[in-house]
């Protein structure tokens, strides 16, 4: 029961923090297979959990703001639409296609590529899970990827950690 428990956490923790929960593992004494099952399954429930609520999320934002402006006081819609006209006002003398607008343009081909590769370490899961349902829901591919990435890099992180000599203790 003990043994059950030890996976659960690790699961557990996976779904809050993919990136450390190898290190729990080894610490905890799973042995590599059960840890990398717990971590994977940990990291795709967490994944697709987030991407299904950040849809709610998505669609709730766009109907609130009209409540939320309606509910501001006047002199900060003031102050808001004061910078947005300077904001506006700035941009009609740049120009149009600067090498920032390339690099964004460069960017979006590869996007979805940094950001699947990037989530389960450098970003978080949440982020990752909101990024891919914000700009790449039209890709059918995108969470299958997102998922196979979730999947080798957890297997890849459990190696390792268990094939490091920094990690154990003295």
């Amino acid at each position: 029961m003990l043994h059950l428990f030890k996976i659960l956490s690790v699961f557990l923790v996976a779904t809050v923090k993919y990136f450390m929960s190898p290190f729990y593992a080894y610490f905890t004494g799973l042995s590599m297979v059960e840890s990398i099952i717990a971590i994977t399954l940990g990291g795709i429930t967490s994944f697709l959990f987030f991407y299904h609520i950040s849809h709610f999320v998505i669609i709730s934002t766009k109907y609130m703001k009209p409540f939320a402006l309606k509910i501001t006081p006047g002199p900060l819609l003031e102050k808001i639409r004061f910078r947005q006209q300077r904001r506006i006002e700035k941009k009609q003398g740049r120009r149009r296609f600067t090498r920032r607008n390339r690099m964004i343009v460069r960017m979006k081909k590869s996007g979805l590529w940094i950001i699947v590769l990037t989530t389960p370490f450098l970003l978080s899961l949440p982020v990752g899970a909101f990024l891919i349902r914000k700009y790449y829901y039209r890709n059918r591919l995108a969470v299958a990827f997102a998922l196979l990435a979730i999947v080798l890099e957890g297997i890849l992180f459990c190696i390792i950690v268990w094939n490091s000599a920094f990690v154990r203790p003295l």
